[in-house]
């Protein structure tokens, strides 16, 4: 369905951060006549929650590639543009998203330190004898309250990874509506499996960060425990009917601890 007017799409230039991209995405969706997520799931293959993750009321504070670009390519297309305009606009939103993932590096030259004269053998000898002697001294002198022991403190305690966020999204598979998720960082291109184990592969996460619902205890995995994240993929691979909501293993996230400390809620299903 074309726009209702002769105005040309919105472009992402000039923005100056994600907050700002994300807000270009929602001007170009009101642009091509703000389809229904369900529309343009069809015509981009993102789940309508990748969609919401893009463009709803808690996006992800930095939308991912892949996504972004088959969004923008879809809202074009029912923009009415024609395919070479689609092509040299996703070109645009591509390198304003890379200049925003890739911000550039400030070069700090290293300080100048002036030339050393190079003293005589016989006056380094001298000095390291000295300053031998007097390390020597000072351990005959030091109190014996002094402690010399090494390596001895503990650990602090692991650091959340995952962030809550006020969204809600309706799970088709289970029948009910998860009010609250978590925003956690995770390796792009992860399966989602079925159950909380290997087996049937039901769909992929492209984003990161992406969201999960709640974790949950299941097979023993690489990353050598047994923590899964329930969560829905950007995409379906097998069972549709799941609509790619199933679990990812622990080692797939970039957390310090499994379950992250982030994620309050545990999952009472695998």
């Amino acid at each position: 369905m074309a726009v209702s007017d002769d105005s040309p799409p919105p472009t992402p230039e000039g923005v100056p951060g994600w907050p700002e991209f994300t807000e270009r995405l929602r001007e170009l969706h009101a642009w091509c006549g703000r389809p229904k997520y369900a529309t343009l799931s069809k015509s981009s293959g993102l789940a309508p929650s990748a969609i919401s993750n893009l463009i709803g009321r808690n996006p992800l504070s930095r939308p991912p590639e892949a996504a972004t670009l088959r969004f923008v390519e879809a809202c074009l297309a029912h923009g009415g543009c024609p395919p070479k305009t689609i092509q040299e606009q996703s070109r645009r939103w591509h390198a304003t998203w890379t200049t925003l993932a890739t911000p550039e590096k400030i070069k700090i030259s290293p300080p100048v330190r002036p030339a050393r004269r190079r003293q005589p053998t016989a006056v380094v000898v001298a000095a390291v004898a000295v300053g031998l002697a007097g390390a020597l001294w000072g351990l005959t002198r030091s109190s014996p309250e002094v402690s010399f022991a090494a390596g001895t403190e503990s650990p602090g305690p692991a650091v959340a990874r995952c962030v809550a966020k006020a969204s809600t999204i309706s799970d088709n598979r289970r029948g009910e509506v998860w009010k609250g998720l978590y925003e956690c960082p995770n390796t792009p291109a992860a399966d989602v499996y079925e159950f909380a184990r290997t087996g049937v592969i039901v769909g992929q996460l492209e984003s990161n960060p992406s969201w999960f619902v709640c974790w949950a205890k299941g097979e023993r995995h690489a990353g050598g425990n047994d923590i899964w994240y329930y969560t829905q993929g950007d995409h379906s691979a097998g069972k549709r009917e799941l609509e790619a909501w199933g679990f990812v293993p622990g080692f797939m996230l970039e957390t310090d601890l499994d379950p992250d400390p982030g994620i309050t809620r545990q999952c009472r299903f695998t």
